[in-house]
Parts: structure tokens; sequence; C-alpha cells
């Protein structure tokens, strides 16, 4: 009796994994960072951009973000718009996809797109048809305005993308 109930234990020990702790002596339990969150290819008007560049649109046109994840595993994007350095926050947020899963069907994959626009004063965005979200500002001259993205995977592994936004006034007003 005594061995089949040792035997029973140990299967059960066995099929919960033993109880024993995998993890190695320097780890925290956080992924390591060649398997953090990375947003790849932004695009504006389907043309690279990399942190830290200027954007120039122009008022009253729309113009096309897209960027792809590094999974297709579900993720969240934010678009953000900031005056005078602020940085991503509630207060500037345009519009929070939840993307990568065929669930979610304004960005059902690792790559996503938004349209935006800015005309009066607002920046504007939508997924096709599905007006997405919007963000209003008072800085008459655009001269200190940026352009953020922000994709987080599951585990809450994030990555923030900053543009410098230049707005042309469109001439034929």
């Amino acid at each position: 009796m005594k061995y089949s109930l040792l035997t029973i234990c140990i299967l059960v020990l066995s099929a919960c994994g033993g109880g024993s702790n995998k993890k190695t002596p320097d780890s925290n339990g956080l992924p390591d960072d060649t398997t953090s969150f990375t947003l790849q290819n932004i695009r504006f008007d389907a043309k690279d951009f990399y942190e830290g560049e200027q954007i120039t649109v122009t008022e009253g046109t729309s113009f096309e973000v897209q960027w792809v994840s590094p999974t297709s595993a579900p993720y969240r994007i934010g678009l953000y718009l900031s005056t005078n350095g602020e940085i991503h926050s509630d207060i500037n947020n345009i519009v929070e996809l939840k993307c990568g899963s065929a669930s979610f069907s304004l960005c059902p994959n690792a790559t996503g797109e938004v349209q935006c626009e800015i005309d009066d004063n607002k920046l504007s965005c939508s997924v096709g048809s599905d007006f997405v979200g919007s963000e209003g500002f008072q800085d008459k001259d655009l001269l200190n305005l940026r352009f953020i993205i922000r994709g987080c995977d599951a585990l809450n592994s994030c990555d923030v993308k900053t543009f410098n936004l230049s707005v042309q006034s469109n001439l034929g007003d």
C-alpha cells in the first residue's frame, strides 16, 4: 500500500511539473531582452521613417501610418499627439487599438495601419471607414508637434517611437 501511494504521489507531482522551479539563478522572471516587443517598419504614406525623424503632412489631407509588430500574437497600439515635448499619456491619446488576433477586426494581424488627418487643430484617425479617435491641440504655428506610436505585447513589454510632425498649410484654401 505504501508503494502504491508513493507511486501515485510521484505521478501526480510529475504531472504538475514536480514542484521544481526551472528558473536559472540569474532569472528574475522577466522575459529576455532578446524577446522584447519592438515595433518595426514604421511607415508614413508608404515611406519608411526612423524614430526622431520629421514627418511632413499637409493640413486637410489624410496620411497613412503603418507598423509591423514583431509577432502575430495579440498586442496593443496607442497613437498620441504631443505638443511642447510631452510624453505619451491619457491626456494626449488619439486612439488605443487591440491588434494581432483574428477577433480584432481593425488590425487582425502583425501589420496594422490607420489613416489620419490634421485639420482645424485636430488630429483624427480611422481604420477603413471606422473612426477610431481624435485629439485637439492649440499649437497654432504647428512647430512643436510629435506623433508617438506605442506598442505593447500581452506581457506589457512596450516599444515607443516618436516622430517630429511638421504640418504644412494647404495652399488650396
